[in-house]
């Protein structure tokens, strides 16, 4: 059952966009938490209960508080706590492989190469249909690249020359220098492994892709990318201890980079800088240090794919995406052995541990869907409104997406229902209102710009100058952009 769990986990994280989107996410979550919830209430009812290998527990388990502090702590909660949970399960592999046998880990193997075929042949389809770059079930073609350097090894270590021929077809067809440069520096690094002829094809593959880089380096995907890291540096520096907060990349941007529209981008496309800014710098020394203890000692073969991958992200984001960050930490795992500890329940025991395991498994359960049912209420109220459909209506989906999960999009849009009416004698108290979710929209995302406008502009309508004036003076900690006098 662990093993169909583990399998199952990273094959629909690939083909479910990368598990990028909220809906994915959520349903791989409930699937995961559900059946380790059931998989050990059985295991205690044996009277057995096969236990991780302490160190790899112990360092994956440090790495989800630090960053499940980030994601509280963090100026964005209402996204840091999602992606914290995404980035958690991915984590939860590392230990979860030291319980796999090796017949267990076969059977995983097959699982990810099934899904490599589902995954190359579906990208063989899209090119010959009139997309030069596939992208395959992923969200892009440079996060398909990131998997195919993590499926490459699966595809050796089962036998299977011709996935991995079509798979560096579909590398070659995805066009991502930075995943090139990776493979050849995992050839080049591994020279005693791969033999002679791979080492040579790998070091003119690297040659190729530098006189590509070289050439692009006056193009605004490289320019960009150096806008991004340098951003991306200055908010590890200005919460160097627990960063901003897992996902907030994207939210915090432009008050790093001033207003400049063409510099918006979810991910900063490098991974350690990105770790440093959303977890903090004690949490990206933990992580490299336990990835370099864990590669070091691994087999080459089983190194090259997270080797290549860590290499990839110095210059792009797969990482990032919640599907290929747990084929990377299954990778990772993979040189780990078997473990051999476990713990005896016996007697009256059983019954209250096997409770509490199902109790731990149902919360996680209802935790995550209550983030998918909050994302689906707040789509519906912004459909109704597109369509032109009662406001009346549209404030109740929200007002039901808001009990569930706070979120400063769902705030946003309760004040803008509240402005769309703030006409009448009612006007003032429809304008407090507003006032009101906009509070509490920029206390769940303090760098959107136009909340700060918005809430200046009311309080200017409802005779409070100075309440106005503090509204604009708090944006402008963390909205560059109205730091000119209004």
């Amino acid at each position: 059952m662990l093993a169909a769990l583990v399998g199952v986990q990273v094959a629909a994280g690939l083909l479910l966009r990368g598990a990028w989107d909220l809906w994915a996410q959520s349903a791989v979550l409930i699937l995961l938490t559900c059946a380790l919830g059931l998989w050990l209430a059985a295991r205690v009812a044996l009277g057995r209960v096969p236990l991780p290998s302490p160190r790899p527990l112990g360092w994956a388990a440090a790495l989800a508080l630090l960053s499940l502090l980030s994601a509280r702590l963090g100026p964005t909660p209402a996204y840091g706590l999602p992606a914290w949970a995404a980035a958690a399960a991915g984590l939860a592999l590392i230990p979860l492989v030291t319980l796999l046998s090796s017949e267990d880990r076969v059977r995983v193997e097959q699982g990810v190469r099934a899904a490599a075929w589902v995954l190359a042949l579906l990208a063989v389809y899209q090119h010959f249909h009139g997309e030069p770059r596939p992208p395959s079930s992923l969200i892009n073609e440079n996060v398909f690249a990131g998997a195919i350097l993590l499926l490459l090894p699966f595809a050796a270590r089962r036998g299977d020359p011709l996935l991995a021929a079509v798979l560096l077809l579909c590398l070659w067809w995805t066009r991502s220098v930075g995943a090139w440069l990776g493979l050849s520096a995992a050839l080049v690094l591994n020279r005693r492994t791969v033999g002679a002829a791979a080492f040579w094809a790998g070091a003119a593959a690297g040659f190729a892709a530098l006189v590509a880089a070289y050439a692009k380096l006056q193009s605004p995907e490289v320019l960009h990318r150096l806008a991004w890291w340098g951003a991306a540096w200055r908010m590890s520096w200005s919460a160097p201890w627990l960063g901003l907060g897992p996902g907030s990349f994207a939210y915090a941007l432009p008050a790093f980079v001033g207003a400049r529209p063409e510099l918006s981008s979810l991910y900063a496309h490098q991974h350690f800088l990105e770790t440093a800014a959303e977890r903090g710098w004690p949490y990206l020394l933990l992580w490299v240090a336990g990835l370099a203890a864990l590669l070091r000692r691994a087999e080459p073969a089983k190194r090259f794919g997270p080797l290549a991958a860590l290499i990839h992200g110095l210059v792009d984001y797969p990482l990032s995406v919640p599907g290929v960050f747990w084929l990377f930490c299954l990778s990772a795992a993979w040189a780990l052995p078997e473990s051999e500890e476990a713990v005896a329940v016996r007697g009256r025991r059983k019954l209250p541990a096997a409770a509490l395991a199902l109790a731990l498994a149902a919360a996680g359960a209802w935790w995550a869907a209550g983030n998918w049912r909050a994302d689906r209420l707040r789509a519906a109220a912004v459909e109704t409104i597109s369509e032109g459909g009662g406001p009346a209506r549209a404030e109740a989906l929200l007002e039901a997406s808001e009990a569930v999960r706070p979120h400063p999009e769902t705030a946003r849009l309760l004040a803008e229902l509240e402005l769309m009416r703030a006409s009448g004698p009612d006007a003032p108290e429809r304008l407090s209102a507003a006032a009101a979710d906009l509070e509490r929209s920029v206390s769940l995302d303090p760098y959107r710009a136009s909340n700060w406008t918005m809430l200046e502009n009311i309080y200017r309508k409802l005779g409070r100058p100075e309440d106005a004036a503090r509204a604009r003076a708090r944006g402008a900690l963390t909205c560059p952009s109205l730091r000119s006098p209004a």
